[in-house]
């Protein structure tokens, strides 16, 4: 629905229509809030981070799983390490000489690995937590916030780009590997002087993914390429699923159904604001539906008209969930099923994989954002002063919750509008409201 290539943009699409593309299909479900008759309203990619009665933050949050992921990755490299180490030792130990080296490069060869995964998945998705706000969403002021990027390229990579961690990966995990060998060749008497060139390269290194995002902000400061965040009219919202390839070196391997939440630029009509906006995989098109649902519901109804998703993450679930595995072993009495569970938890570090998760969402995540982001356009209006929906929205939703009755389905009536004759009034290409990301003032 929208490209970014400026010559060749498409026409915005409109509340229930369907295009086929690219192997694909993309399934348009507002501008224009509509009930899309979704059995269930569920937060199936588990983006709401946290709502009250007027506004609702949603996002990608932290995840368990790819901890757990990095867990089984850690675990992997440590063995494999550990494996090849152990027949070289016994090699040594028949020759009876280089003991230190094998040590040595054994200790090296474990630090090269732990660093490789906690650069990756530590220190880069903090990074990435850190700079992605939220969209919150007011359902009194029917106003949606995106964070928006200045137009144009920067002659710096952001401090969240994978190339960046990358390389940067490499310049800290590589000397830290050889300086552990090189210090147990110093400790041994091997090599005259301590390796000080290495051990600052790691050092140095290493403070880079801590030091870069404060002087990358300050240089956005210095040469006005800060965010701003964009008022974007909750009814102009764009919502779009899609069911697309996952496209690999030159291959496809696979396809998956996405759900995405985009503002419109409304000065180019089948473009999106820069670097704004949420797109999370879901299971299928009932999911995305359901995910629409969750989200359409909460600002035409109200907070009671959803049911928040539970919590499968923190050490507390995740003791209950151990104590729920081994009541059901101890019913069965199958010790080898309990047994082969630990080993499986153990070997992807759960317990620290979701204490950890629990510590970003409590600490890491809210430092996307200022601790008064929005802060007055937050707080709650009376309710003479709430804005109220359209005459166009209320119309098209009294014809499809009747059509819906008749057995019809939201995705098979293409164009909403023209289906049910409804003229929407044309937006007017003007600029949103923004106000600065950094600091709270009123809208510019």
């Amino acid at each position: 629905m929208f490209n970014t290539n400026p010559k060749d943009a498409l026409p915005p699409m409109r509340a229930g229509e369907r295009e086929s593309r690219a192997g694909g299909e993309q399934y348009c479900l507002s501008p224009l809030p509509l009930p899309a008759d979704s059995e269930h309203a569920v937060d199936v990619a588990h983006i709401d981070v946290h709502h009250d009665d007027v506004t609702m933050d949603i996002r990608q949050g932290a995840s368990p799983d790819s901890m757990m992921t990095a867990g089984h990755m850690l675990s992997g490299l440590a063995l494999f390490v550990n494996g090849f180490f152990l027949v070289v030792f016994c090699m040594v130990m028949i020759k009876n000489t280089m003991y230190d080296t094998v040590l040595a490069f054994w200790g090296g060869a474990l630090y090269f690995g732990f660093l490789f995964v906690f650069i990756l998945s530590i220190v880069w998705i903090n990074t990435l937590l850190k700079r992605i706000p939220p969209i919150r969403l007011n359902r009194q002021r029917r106003e949606v916030a995106f964070v928006v990027d200045p137009p144009g390229r920067f002659w710096l990579p952001a401090p969240q780009n994978l190339w960046l961690t990358s390389a940067v990966g490499v310049a800290a995990a590589a000397p830290g590997g050889m300086g552990v060998i090189e210090i147990g060749e110093w400790l041994r008497g091997a090599r005259e002087s301590f390796p000080v060139g290495l051990t600052l390269l790691h050092i140095g290194a290493m403070a880079f993914f801590y030091v870069y995002p404060p002087i990358y902000d300050a240089l956005c400061r210095l040469f006005k390429r800060e965010r701003r965040t964009v008022l974007v009219p909750w009814e102009d919202v764009v919502a779009v699923c899609g069911f697309n390839p996952n496209l690999g070196p030159g291959v496809v391997t696979g396809f998956g159904w996405n759900f995405a939440l985009l503002p419109p630029d409304p000065e180019r009509p089948g473009y999106t604001l820069p670097g704004a906006g949420i797109m999370v995989g879901v299971g299928g098109l009932p999911g995305a539906l359901a995910q629409w649902e969750y989200i359409r519901r909460f600002m035409e109804e109200g907070a009671e008209a959803i049911t928040p998703s539970a919590k499968e993450w923190g050490v507390e679930w995740y003791n209950a969930y151990v104590a729920r595995e081994k009541a059901e072993c101890e019913r069965i009495n199958d010790p080898a099923r309990w047994r082969r569970f630990r080993r499986k938890r153990l070997w992807e570090h759960a317990r620290f994989a979701h204490w950890y998760t629990e510590y970003r969402m409590k600490h890491i995540l809210p430092k996307a954002v200022p601790s008064d982001w929005l802060a007055e356009w937050s707080k709650p209006l009376p309710n003479e002063q709430w804005a109220r929906p359209s005459q166009a929205v209320t119309e098209l939703s009294e014809h499809l919750r009747a059509a819906y009755q008749r057995g019809e389905k939201f995705i098979e009536m293409g164009d909403i509008e023209k289906r049910f004759g409804v003229n929407v009034p044309k937006a007017t290409h003007a600029s949103y409201p923004t106000l600065p990301f950094r600091e709270n003032a009123r809208p510019a």
